[in-house]
């Protein structure tokens, strides 16, 4: 191989792989929110069950072609890191402190949230599957959440040219926006909240070469007196260890008198000043002083619905692609459920003609099961083996009255089901009353 064909096999190597960990590590997928490895996580758990987080990854790994996902795990169940965590954990997930300092894997356990039960894995039986990385087991392409998940909770990823950093945003404000699209009105822009803190940010403003947003979030803090201050709010995105060393670095360089930290469950420092200070200077003076503030910018780099394409989006855009994309699985949904209703029907009308045909009273005088079949496809029963294999005691008038009513109900939701087929405004009511149950339930 001569020097130019092999840099040439070098740079599609390198390309490959970049694209690899774009579409199935870095970045999450506006489908469902989740990167490939959060996804397989919660495609293993879905049976509700509590397990220890090493044994979840351990029972995953047959999905996941990378290093065991406990770390993952352990990053969806900590109550300080997400907005609503998608797997409830048992143990250490972290404190307001530290929010990451969750457990070793052995130690803790999870289930999947309730949260995740009713908004991540509803319509789970039409999600598409696909073969997983070695072809030995299918999971999911993606599962079909009711809200667009990648805007509820922090989300940061690094990729080959692209970075992705996903602001939290309030879930009330998230659904209202899906609501006010698919109701045909306009949706508004709005700032990222921060549920654990109780924070949202104060401003966003937006970089005209990037049109990605910088946010600024603030702490809060109440006055003692006019030498003391008490913190009781850090800002979004200040780690309190950092924030304490800025407090000591200030204390050196004689700019407050001093401070004492007192936080545990809540954020607790109290900082001195030379006597009367605070009745010279604005709260604006003193935020800046103290750092009490915090700058994110968010890209927002999502995998397209395809499921290759980067999109670069905000969150006006993502929530009308994704209720527009999520609408159009009601009608597979119901598409499923008619066929399924079909099957049923055809039952009950079965049981009825084999009871006005004396099935029972000719099961008893058969030799066989392929005799009795035989007689069943004469008369024009559809479902030879369910008819043959019910009881004799099922073939009577009481019986027969009783499948009638079902029957009636069923053919009632049946065109229940055909009129949201055929209208798509129905189907958006559907979708709509939905999200208000997720509102009233999680909001």
């Amino acid at each position: 191989m001569n020097i130019s064909v092999g840099s040439e096999y070098i740079k599609e190597q390198r390309r490959q792989y970049f694209l690899y960990v774009i579409e199935s590590r870095a970045l999450p997928h506006l489908s469902d929110g989740l990167k490939p490895a959060q996804r397989r996580v919660l495609w293993i758990g879905k049976n509700g069950d509590k397990t220890k987080t090493a044994t979840l990854a351990g029972a995953t790994m047959p999905i996941h072609p990378h290093a065991s996902p406990d770390d993952v795990i352990s990053g969806m169940a900590g109550p300080w890191s997400n907005n609503i965590p998608l797997f409830t954990g048992i143990g250490a997930f972290g404190t307001m402190l530290v929010p990451n300092s969750w457990g070793a894997p052995r130690y803790t356990s999870v289930k999947v949230s309730e949260f995740t039960k009713d908004v991540v894995y509803a319509d789970i039986e039409i999600i598409p599957m696909q073969q997983n990385y070695d072809d030995t087991l299918e999971e999911p392409t993606h599962f079909l959440p009711l809200i667009p998940i990648a805007l509820l909770n922090p989300n940061f990823g690094i990729a080959g040219g692209f970075q992705s950093n996903i602001l939290p945003y309030d879930l009330k404000d998230i659904v209202t926006a899906q609501i006010n699209h698919l109701n045909g009105k306009k949706v508004e822009q709005v700032l990222p909240y921060f549920k654990p803190l109780d924070c949202r940010a104060v401003s966003g403003i937006t970089d005209p070469k990037t049109n990605n947003v910088k946010y600024t979030f603030e702490g809060s803090y109440e006055q003692i007196n006019s030498s003391e201050i008490r913190i009781t709010k850090l800002p979004y995105g200040k780690e309190h260890a950092k924030f304490v060393d800025h407090l000591a670095k200030l204390v050196e360089e004689g700019k407050i008198q001093g401070y004492d930290d007192h936080s545990k469950d809540k954020i607790n420092i109290i900082v001195k000043f030379v006597r009367g200070f605070l009745n010279r200077v604005q709260r604006a003076d003193i935020i800046f002083l103290l750092k009490l503030f915090n700058t994110e910018t968010e890209n927002m780099n999502v995998i397209d619905f395809d499921g290759e394409t980067v999109l670069s989006t905000n969150f006006v855009d993502v929530v009308k692609r994704f209720s527009d994309w999520r609408l159009t699985f009601y009608y597979k949904r119901y598409e499923r459920l008619l066929d399924l209703l079909d099957l049923d029907i055809q039952r009950l009308k079965d049981v009825i003609l084999a009871i006005n045909k004396n099935v029972g009273g000719v099961a008893v005088k058969t030799k066989s099961k392929v005799e009795l079949e035989d007689f069943l496809e004469y008369i024009g029963v559809v479902h030879l083996d369910y008819i043959s294999s019910l009881p004799v005691y099922r073939f009577t008038e009481e019986e027969k009255k009783k499948t009638q009513k079902r029957l009636d109900e069923a053919l009632e939701k049946r065109k229940e089901y055909v009129d949201l087929l055929s209208d798509e405004q129905k189907r958006v009511k559907v979708y709509v009353s939905e999200l208000k149950e997720v509102l009233k339930k999680y909001g």
